[in-house]
């Protein structure tokens, strides 16, 4: 299973009427700045990944979790595409009641050296990996052990994470949505070369107006998120080996190959020509996938290992 989050800054979450939540196991090479309003649970099951916040960036490794908050716009990038990742998105009616007008935001993150747990990381990382068996389960009762599991997890969290409660008035509500209607325009217009001046026209917003509302809801200015979006609409264009890097360079609206190059290795690490390559030893069938395969076998072996089981 895959969920492609590309071109897409807000995320639909569908459950299915029989289930609490949503697990998927996957090998990510990237997702586009999202956000949705389901709480998800990402564990770093073997390599590493890069995960951005705002203008944050962490290192994730295996054995590593974090939790992304409802509304809470991220992304995650890897050259390693080695890596294996647990993700578990559930939504917020699951953690009701809640006062009037609040949600709940958690600490959780392993990378992080703030906001300790009062239980180790590798406590709430068991509990995460036995909902992945659960729901890779065969048996009849893999569903109950999976909601079982699940709300262990989040009560959890609920005692033994730090975590406080947010306003969720009607005005960040609105502010949210602006600013995710600014990422889609950007998105449909990257090409353009008077970006920034045409979403202030476009929005009829001020420079100043247009940089408060997104550093206080996605904790990135204009111009990062401009580069954010060239930089991932790159990635996916190199994923086609016969696209060459002038036509990339100019359909993502960089000014010239130097400034792609530069730009690229900045953000991503490596080259555009060593995200290609790399990729294209990764393809499976010869079809070009967001979400790498991984082996089953070593799914199960992994997710055993990180509950802490016989494997």
């Amino acid at each position: 299973m895959k969920e492609n989050t590309r071109n897409s800054s807000y995320e639909s979450i569908q459950h299915l009427t029989n289930t609490s939540a949503k697990v998927m196991i996957t090998c990510i090479r990237s997702s586009a700045y999202h956000w949705h309003y389901d709480y998800e649970v990402l564990a770093v099951l073997k390599g590493g990944i890069e995960v951005l916040q705002g203008n944050e960036k962490q290192l994730l490794s295996a054995g590593d979790l974090v939790v992304f908050n409802s509304k809470s716009v991220h992304s995650v990038r890897s050259s390693d595409t080695e890596n294996i990742c647990l993700l578990i998105q559930f939504s917020p009616k699951m953690l009701e009641p809640v006062p009037v007008g609040m949600t709940y935001h958690f600490f959780l993150n392993s990378a992080g050296k703030t906001y300790m747990p009062k239980l180790p990381y590798s406590y709430f990382l068991e509990i995460a990996a036995k909902i992945g068996l659960a729901h890779r389960s065969e048996h009849a009762y893999g569903r109950l052990e999976e909601k079982a599991w699940l709300y262990m997890f989040m009560a959890e969290i609920m005692q033994n994470a730090q975590y406080e409660l947010r306003s969720s008035s009607p005005e960040n509500e609105e502010n949210a949505k602006l600013a995710v209607a600014i990422s889609k325009y950007i998105d449909e217009n990257i090409i353009s070369e008077q970006l920034p001046a045409e979403i202030y026209k476009g929005f009829g917003m001020s420079e100043k107006s247009v940089y408060r509302l997104l550093k206080d809801t996605v904790g990135l200015t204009l111009k990062e998120m401009i580069d954010a979006a060239r930089i991932e609409k790159a990635c996916t264009m190199l994923q086609d080996p016969s696209i060459p890097a002038p036509i990339i360079s100019g359909e993502c609206g960089f000014s010239g190959e130097v400034t792609f190059y530069r730009r690229f290795r900045h953000a991503m690490g490596i080259t555009p020509g060593e995200y290609r390559k790399g990729f294209e030893g990764n393809l499976t069938n010869g079809e070009i996938q967001d979400y790498l395969s991984f082996n089953d076998q070593e799914v199960d072996m992994l997710l055993r290992h990180w509950a802490g089981l016989k494997v």
